[in-house]
């Protein structure tokens, strides 16, 4: 069991936001980020790692570019992986979202469903 944030948008859509590490940003990164349509930070990491990757290029040793590039792409997943959920929710707020309560469920449809149910009575 894990422990949602429920939002709710003026139009009547619902989004749950689990607590915590995030390991669908941990492994997808800037594609989970453009799913999730927060295109500033998916944008910044693509423009960030070609900015490197052209940087490193003009110097000479591949070997040390790509242990760097290696490095600093598990450092920027593991940030994903820590922020995720809270930028997510951030963006949701900004998109105009609004927090109605937290729940706690197996995944985020039931938590959504449980929302629901709650708002029914």
């Amino acid at each position: 069991m894990k422990e949602y944030h429920i939002f709710s948008h003026p139009s009547g859509e619902h989004e749950a936001v689990k607590q915590g590490w995030s390991w669908p940003a941990f492994f997808f990164g800037f594609i989970w980020a453009f799913v999730k349509k927060m295109w500033q930070i998916g944008l910044g990491v693509i423009l960030g790692f070609m900015a490197l990757g052209m940087f490193l290029d003009l110097s000479n040793g591949q070997t040390e570019n790509d242990v760097i590039l290696n490095i600093l792409s598990l450092l920027v997943a593991v940030v994903f992986g820590l922020n995720g959920n809270r930028w997510r929710v951030r963006n949701l707020t900004s998109r105009g979202y609004e927090m109605k309560m937290t729940l706690i469920s197996e995944n985020p449809e039931m938590a959504i469903a449980e929302y629901i149910k709650e708002q029914g009575r």
